[in-house]
Parts: C-alpha cells; sequence; structure tokens
C-alpha cells in the first residue's frame, strides 16, 4: 500500500458493516451503555444491549495515520506498526499522539465517576482499551491485564 492507499483503507474500516457475532454479556444486570459513536460500534452496542446507549466521542478508536507520504508500496502491517510507534513517541504525523489519548480516557472515566453503583457495559475499539485498562487501577478499579483485545470479547472490571 501506498501511504494514501492506507488512508483509503482506514477510511473504509472506519465506515464498514460488522459481522455479528452471538455475544453473551453474562447473567450481568446492566444498568448503561456506554458506546463509541463511530457507526460500527453503535451496531455492536445496539446488538448487545437492548436500553438507551449513550455515544460518546471520548470512545473513539485512536486515529492512525501513515507516517510519511510516499508512492511506494509498502505492506500493511509496516502502516499499522509503523503509525502505532508514532502514536507512542508523540510523532507529529498522528492526529492524536498518546498523551491526548490518556486525556481522553480520563475525561471519559471522570464522566462516569458516580456510576460506582451501576454495572456499566462500555463497547470501544480495541488499541482504544489496551489505554482505557490502565486508568481504572489507579482509581481502585480491578480487573484484567488485556495485551491484546480480542473482539467480542467481555473484560470485566470491579471496583
Amino acid at each position: 500500500m501506498t501511504s494514501d492507499d492506507f488512508k483509503q483503507w482506514v477510511k473504509q474500516y472506519d465506515n464498514s458493516d460488522i459481522i455479528e457475532n452471538k455475544f453473551e454479556v453474562g447473567d450481568i444486570l446492566w444498568n448503561k451503555c456506554y458506546s463509541s459513536d463511530l457507526s460500527r460500534v453503535i451496531k455492536t452496542s445496539q446488538s448487545i444491549f437492548k436500553g438507551e446507549i449513550i455515544k460518546s466521542k471520548l470512545l473513539r478508536k485512536v486515529p492512525i495515520e501513515p507516517i510519511f507520504n510516499t508512492n511506494i508500496k509498502l505492506p500493511y502491517t509496516f502502516w499499522c506498526i509503523s503509525g502505532r510507534i508514532a502514536w507512542f513517541f508523540q510523532h507529529k504525523s498522528q492526529m492524536e499522539n498518546k498523551k491526548d489519548t490518556q486525556k481522553r480516557v480520563n475525561e471519559f472515566l471522570d464522566s462516569i465517576k458516580d456510576e460506582s453503583n451501576n454495572n456499566v457495559l462500555i463497547v470501544c475499539h480495541g488499541f482504544f482499551i489496551n489505554t482505557l485498562q490502565k486508568k481504572p487501577k489507579s482509581r481502585g478499579v480491578n480487573g484484567q491485564n488485556i495485551k491484546r483485545p480480542k473482539n467480542g470479547t467481555l473484560y470485566l472490571y470491579k471496583k
């Protein structure tokens, strides 16, 4: 893929439809559901939660951009890995860097801090989960440490 091909692929992926799988949310009575406001995640949320879904741009996926512009075709994995490394090191090629993502996670967690008596279902994106899962521990919430989040998997955190 050229850098433009990669940009186009990301755009198509963000607007793609979902493949519905059977997903069990366990025997838990979920009081609220928060979802990324991107269409793929909203559709997923609607397939697993039957109440009101609170959509939030704070739960959006971490954007990824090519680290440079070129017409040379490079592997898809190059673009993905280099983009995430650039995110980590706060390279100017990325629209959002690690500190920006951490700030967004904290904003979201601050917005739901009064939900401590509720079972809250959060539906969001895999790479975003990597940052999200680190913050609850500092807020007295315990759960799994996920290295590579999987689609359609429920991860539980308890206070």
